[in-house]
């Protein structure tokens, strides 16, 4: 059996380190050139005794607005995986690229339509201790943005559009949802993939694998096949260095399969589905525990 690898502490958290430092320079270097380069606001008190309470109000508006609009478009791209209506042919290349900007669109809508009705609040409060005009508008913004970044980096909010995927994509091939019921959701990737390889999401496939008695069936939107341990040549767990699943420790399955041409190709396993990072831990754990048991010629 394969051991399971301990994935070092420490380089789990220079890589939180690393986002999270990513995170907050962007940020504020955004935040600090917009500060220097916005027009000077308005002067309130020439504005009269009631503008404070003017400026609450539409910002109150808009926040809600803002809000209201990105739960809504979440729902809708969480139902319509992404605007897709057609799954009798690969969608996952498209859906994924259409997924990156949305995820923008969403979490820019959600975070500053939250960020504005907190600022509605906090703004005067934010203008008592120094922060002049705008400023004091723009940081629960930029908080809350910066917030919402900062807990998409373990709860993985697009879970439900990757199961919705696999879902649809495998019945308009037939394979019905009580057929699912025994397999695991899995994405595929290359080890050896450049940077470029990772725009979006580095999984090239997405499919369903279940671990039979005699073999390793994958289903995916792309491609479909079926592996015998004579096949196999080797199975590891590898932690991906530069993938947010370090962020969690996570040690991928990689399934090093002998070709007919005597290649050895490398498969890496990416658990999908699920919420949190802690959840694709445990999942993947749990795969490469079936995995090695059925390897090793134990079945199921």
């Amino acid at each position: 059996m394969t051991p399971t690898p301990t994935v070092s502490k420490s380089r789990v958290a220079l890589t939180w380190v690393m986002m999270v430092s990513l995170i907050f320079v962007i940020t504020t270097c955004t935040f600090f050139f917009w500060r220097n380069h916005s027009a000077p606001p308005p002067d309130e008190s020439a504005m009269g005794p009631s503008a404070p309470f003017v400026h609450a109000v539409v910002f109150l508006f808009f926040g809600l607005f803002g809000l209201v609009v990105g739960v809504v478009a979440y729902f809708i791209v969480i139902g319509t995986v992404c605007f897709t209506f057609n799954f009798n042919r690969p969608v996952w290349n498209t859906v994924k690229a259409k997924q990156y900007i949305l995820n923008i669109v969403v979490v820019v809508a959600v975070g500053s339509g939250a960020g504005l009705i907190i600022s509605a609040v906090l703004s005067p409060v934010l203008s008592r201790m120094g922060f002049q005009g705008s400023q004091a508008s723009v940081l629960p913004v930029v908080v809350v943005l910066v917030a919402v970044q900062l807990m998409q980096l373990w709860f993985l909010v697009w879970s439900p559009v990757e199961k919705r995927l696999i879902v649809k994509r495998l019945a308009a091939m037939g394979i019905t949802r009580e057929q699912l019921q025994g397999a695991t959701l899995v994405g595929l990737s290359n080890p050896a993939s450049g940077l470029a390889k990772r725009f979006g999401s580095i999984e090239e496939d997405m499919g369903a694998l279940w671990v039979a008695p005699d073999r390793l069936a994958f289903r995916g939107d792309v491609e479909q096949f079926d592996l015998t341990r004579d096949q196999i040549a080797q199975i590891e767990r590898r932690a991906d260095k530069g993938s947010t699943t370090m962020l969690a420790g996570i040690a991928h399955v990689v399934l090093h399969v002998r070709l007919p041409t005597g290649i050895i190709r490398q498969i890496r396993l990416h658990v999908e589905g699920l919420w949190t990072m802690g959840q694709k831990r445990r999942a993947m754990d749990a795969l490469a525990e079936a995995i090695d048991h059925w390897y090793a010629g134990g079945g199921v």
